[in-house]
């Protein structure tokens, strides 16, 4: 039986990009199974833009899978989405995991509208 650990980000804790990069090589190399990054588009706290974050991702590792955790279908246009995530996937040799939502009119971003 496998057993895989996925770890996710909500808010960025750390200092800059190179706290980060080392944190995602850490991940990689330490067998951590998948990284998920949160979709918000508003927040208090500093937060990696999901889509962005998982490009980014795809361009620096080779073994991890990455995933939006999880993208607000009312807040984005469903076609860019469906070529950006098909671009993602096709260019990380399909790592990535892509997870959709409705969204919460509990959210910020829905408050922000």
């Amino acid at each position: 039986m496998k057993v895989a650990i996925g770890l996710g980000l909500m808010e960025f804790p750390f200092a800059g990009a190179a706290d980060y990069w080392r944190w995602v090589d850490l991940c990689e190399a330490g067998g951590v199974d998948s990284l998920w990054q949160t979709d918000r588009l508003v927040s208090r706290q500093p937060i990696l833009e999901c889509l962005t974050a998982v490009a980014a991702l795809a361009g620096r590792t080779r073994r991890l899978r990455f995933g939006m955790n999880v993208v607000s279908l009312a807040l984005r246009d469903p076609v860019l989405l469906a070529k950006q995530c098909a671009t993602v996937d096709v260019l990380s040799e399909g790592r990535l995991l892509p997870a959709f939502g409705i969204g919460s009119p509990l959210g910020p971003e829905w408050q922000a509208l």
